[in-house]
Order: C-alpha cells, then sequence, then structure tokens
C-alpha cells in the first residue's frame, strides 16, 4: 500500500535541508498551469517512464506526489515498480496541501519569472519601449538589439536587425562581439520578459560601460507598436575567438563570491547524493563531446525553467563549461535563487570529452502489430479502436482516420466498452530515440510511449496492441478532418504560433506575470531577497 503524508507534512519534508526529497506533479502540462505547488517539478504520467531516471536518477531518493488523488497512485505503483523505494502521495493531493495553508500557482516556471520581476525590481534594471527602440533606430543611433532566447526560438521569429546571441548565459559570452564600443546602447529582447529582463542585468554585472535596457514585454509588444517581425536565420552571433580578459575576470570573481568551486571531472560522481550534470554551452558543443553522463540544458533555460530541469531539491549541480566560465558565472548568479543545493562547475577539457549517451527506459514487452496488419484490420468488419498518443499538434496534422487523440491518463476509461484496441505513437527514428529537452512535451525515446500505455491497459484486462513504426508505418491516408478526442487537450501550454490568438495569449500572460511578486508575497518559497545578501 502506498504511504501517504498530510500537507503539513510535506511542508516540514520540503523544509529539511537534510533529507533529499523530489515533490512531482504527474498531471498534464496544461493542468498543471492551472494550479500547482510551486517547487513541484512537472513530470506527466503520460511520459513518467522515459524520464524519471533523469529527474530522479537515485531511487532511494523520497519521492513525493501531489496533484490528483489517482493519477498519484497510479504513479506511485509505477516508480514502486520501477525501484524507487521511498514513495508517498499526499493525502487528498493538492486539496490537502491548501488545507495546511499552502498556496498554489497558475502557469508554468513560476519561480523562474518571479525571480525576473524581482531582479527589475531590485536591481532596478532598466526598460525601454518598442517605440523608442524604433525612434532610435531610425533616428541612426548606436543602438544593437540582442535576442536573449535560444536559437531554435529566434529562427522561428524576432526583432529585423535583432542579433541572434545563443540565448541567455550567451548573452555575455557572445552577445558583446555585436557592440561597436562603450558607447553603444544595448537593447535586450525576448519573447516575453523575463529572459529580456535576466539578460540585461546579466550585461549588467559583467560591469560594461553601456547603457542596457530590457525590451518592454519583448517582440509581442514590438508586433503590438507596429514594428516588423521576422523569421529564419537573421544574424547568428559565433563564439569569440577570445573572451575578454574583464569577462574572465568577472566570471572567476563571480563564482568566488558564490562560493562555486571549480571541480576535476573524476569527482563529478557522488553515489551518496543525487547530481546533475548539465552542460550550459550550446546543442553543438554538447553534440561534439561532453563530460560523461551531462545532459544538455543551456544556462539561460536552466535559470528560465529550473523546476523542469532539477526536480530534487538539495542536489547537487555541476555546470560543464569552457574555461573562461563566463556563461557559468552568468548562470550560478542567478540560478543560486532557485536551487538551494550546492553548484560546482566542471571545464569541458578536450582530453575527458565523450560522446552524449541517452538514457533509454526498460521497455515493456506488450503485443505489437504491424502498420500493414493495421490497415488490413481497419478494412474489416471488426475494426479496433486506434488510440494515437502523439502530441495534439501532431495529431492534428495527419492522423489515421477515426483514430482517437487520447493521453495516458485518459485511457482506463476511454477504453471501457472498446473491444480490441491499437495504440500509436511517434514514429521511431534518431530523433525520438534521444533523450529530448524540451520536457513540457516529454524527454526520452517517447516512440516507446504507447507500450507503456498498453502494459497499464493489458494489467486491466483489455485486448490492446502497440504499432510498430508509427503512423507513417500504416499503408493509410492520413487526414486532418474529424479529429476525436479522448479527453481535453491538455498538452498546450505555450502561445499559438501566430495570429491573434497568440496576441490575446500574451496581454493574458503579462497581466499574470505583472502580478506574481503580489501573489507570492510571503511565501517562503519565493524568499529572494534573504538570497542576495
Amino acid at each position: 500500500m502506498t504511504a501517504t503524508i498530510s500537507g503539513a507534512e510535506l511542508r516540514a519534508l520540503l523544509d529539511d535541508r537534510d533529507r533529499e526529497v523530489a515533490l512531482l506533479d504527474v498531471r498534464a502540462p496544461a493542468a498543471r498551469a492551472a494550479g500547482h505547488i510551486a517547487v513541484s517539478s512537472g513530470l506527466p504520467l503520460h511520459d513518467l517512464e522515459h524520464r524519471i531516471r533523469q529527474a530522479v536518477p537515485r531511487t532511494g531518493t523520497t519521492v513525493v506526489l501531489a496533484s490528483e488523488p489517482e493519477l498519484d497512485e497510479q504513479a506511485a505503483h509505477i516508480l514502486t515498480g520501477l525501484g524507487y523505494t521511498d514513495v508517498a502521495v499526499v493525502r487528498d493531493g493538492l486539496a490537502g496541501w491548501t488545507a495546511a495553508g499552502g498556496r498554489l500557482y497558475t502557469g508554468t516556471n513560476v519561480r523562474s519569472k518571479t525571480l525576473g520581476e524581482w531582479i527589475e525590481k531590485h536591481f532596478g534594471t532598466a526598460t525601454v519601449d518598442a517605440d523608442t527602440v524604433a525612434r532610435w533606430r531610425a533616428e541612426g543611433a548606436d543602438v544593437v538589439v540582442l535576442d536573449s532566447r535560444p536559437h531554435s526560438e529566434y529562427l522561428h521569429h524576432h526583432i529585423p536587425g535583432g542579433l541572434d546571441t545563443g540565448g541567455g548565459s550567451e548573452l555575455a559570452y557572445r552577445g558583446l562581439q555585436g557592440i561597436t564600443g562603450p558607447e553603444t546602447t544595448i537593447v535586450v529582447n525576448c519573447a516575453g520578459r523575463t529572459r529580456g529582463i535576466v539578460g540585461a542585468q546579466s550585461l549588467i554585472n559583467t560591469g560594461i560601460p553601456n547603457q542596457v535596457y530590457s525590451l518592454h514585454n519583448g517582440t509581442p509588444a514590438w508586433g503590438w507598436a507596429g514594428g516588423r517581425i521576422e523569421s529564419g536565420p537573421g544574424t547568428p552571433l559565433d563564439a569569440p575567438a577570445d573572451v575578454p580578459a574583464h569577462l574572465i575576470d568577472w566570471a572567476a570573481t563571480t563564482l568566488e563570491r558564490l562560493g562555486v568551486r571549480v571541480v576535476d571531472a573524476s569527482s563529478v560522481g557522488d553515489g551518496s547524493r543525487t547530481t546533475y550534470s548539465i552542460d550550459i554551452r550550446t546543442p553543438e558543443e554538447f553534440a561534439a563531446g561532453t563530460v560523461a553522463d551531462a545532459r544538455h540544458v543551456q544556462g539561460g533555460q536552466l535559470v528560465q525553467a529550473s523546476d523542469e530541469h532539477l526536480a530534487v531539491l538539495d542536489a547537487r549541480v555541476v555546470l560543464v563549461d569552457t574555461p573562461d566560465l563566463v556563461r557559468a558565472a552568468s548562470t550560478v548568479q542567478w540560478l543560486r535563487y532557485l536551487h538551494r543545493g550546492p553548484i560546482e562547475v566542471v571545464v569541458a577539457r578536450p582530453e575527458i570529452l565523450t560522446s552524449p549517451r541517452p538514457e533509454s527506459p526498460t521497455v515493456p514487452e506488450v503485443p505489437e502489430i504491424s502498420g500493414k496488419e493495421l490497415a488490413d484490420e481497419l478494412e474489416s468488419n471488426s475494426a479496433p479502436t486506434v488510440f494515437d498518443l502523439r502530441s495534439s499538434r501532431e495529431y492534428e496534422r495527419g492522423h489515421l482516420p477515426g483514430s482517437i487523440h487520447a493521453r495516458r491518463e485518459h485511457l482506463r476509461s476511454a477504453a471501457q466498452g472498446r473491444g480490441r484496441i491499437v495504440l500509436v505513437g511517434d514514429e521511431l527514428n534518431d530523433k525520438t530515440a534521444d533523450v529530448g529537452t524540451d520536457l513540457q512535451s516529454g524527454g526520452g525515446p517517447v516512440a516507446y510511449r504507447p507500450h507503456f500505455a498498453a502494459r497499464d491497459l493489458l494489467d486491466a484486462g483489455h485486448d490492446v496492441r502497440v504499432v510498430l513504426g508509427g503512423p507513417s508505418s500504416v499503408p493509410v491516408e492520413p487526414t486532418s478532418d474529424d479529429p476525436h478526442y479522448a479527453g481535453e487537450i491538455a498538452d498546450r501550454v505555450g502561445p499559438p504560433p501566430f495570429g491573434p490568438e497568440r496576441d490575446a495569449w500574451y496581454r493574458d500572460y503579462f497581466d499574470w506575470e505583472y502580478a506574481l511578486l503580489g501573489n507570492s508575497e510571503g511565501d517562503r518559497d519565493f524568499d529572494f531577497e534573504a538570497k542576495s545578501s
């Protein structure tokens, strides 16, 4: 029987600095965004086996589940089966937490985004509106726009003439190459607020003489002011051939001031506690070679989404960086507000680098069916029910006629009375077989997602099989018409790609973000002021 704890006991456990705890919310992203515990980590049941070893590497770590009681029980059963020895659920789920005086927060990456608002207020980070920047440009002023988002986001859309820095901790490392001199005005933009504010203050903290601003409300506000938005490669900035001495000195001084040690790669492994080895360099640098067992999360994204990447409170974090340590210092200066465990740095020296090794879960043996066999069955008088477990956007782009989009949490009820069931998922190829870093959509070899869901249904007595090879293996013309859903679309939490719906989403989002400091006031999990001294 699964152990239970009260909301008050959970609070005491979270405050215990001598015990490793991972607080997991196993609901779908949209459900979690409707209200969750701020220090929890979202790990949907839909992808639990794929992501748990990365999120909670040590099976002896205390794992507490706090979302919906039924889902928590199901997740606890799965985790116990995977060898986790200390698993508990909160009695009455989130209701048990709030009954004990705990708060719930809507949205995503709440603590990270609240930190951004706190930085602007605490440090007095200067902001500038889009109209002013457009006027400066029209007047021929010496002004440079640095984009603080990862390269993939820059490709999707960016301000014309904005420089692609690679995002986050790359700003100081690469971005200053786009500056002509101390008189250049620097404007840092992102897709909203947080990364623009954090990026601007990061540059200011290096001691450069330039005037630095964050662009108020980022690219959405640029578009609302009538500015043009571009997509495509734009102007990427390469890594510097030589990092300026003043930046190297700043990085060393910052790490020393914050008590961050530079350690040897041989000391990274520590079986006595959870250690997250995280390569904060670019995807290309990571792919070319990294420290053994490290995973890739760029520094800015680690700060932006620490709850997605650091599930175990008080875990040891080891960042992988180049010898100049500029990106490590840029990351640590903010990560220390969000993560309370020790942070160290390893230098990625050529002689210690190895190829990245993605972890793969042990896939259960379940009945399988080929695409050709399924096509034949769909033409018969006794066609099975097909559930499509891919993302809702993939399903909408094209699915098997008559198939039903579902998430794992929907299947127990959706499968009732359906007779024979076939589950279809992502294509099994190099992309899906690698461990991903987009935790909202699920990392790891997600092509095997139907196998784990099938195991659930087999245990419940259903006749179920899994298609080998994904939808494209079925010789049936896919369709985007007549979609069916087993439950609410629950895997979308960000803005729509483009259009009026995106604008409306961002207007609501900014209202939410402006309220973060007030809503979190008095909550010990948001006491950034105490860490600023």
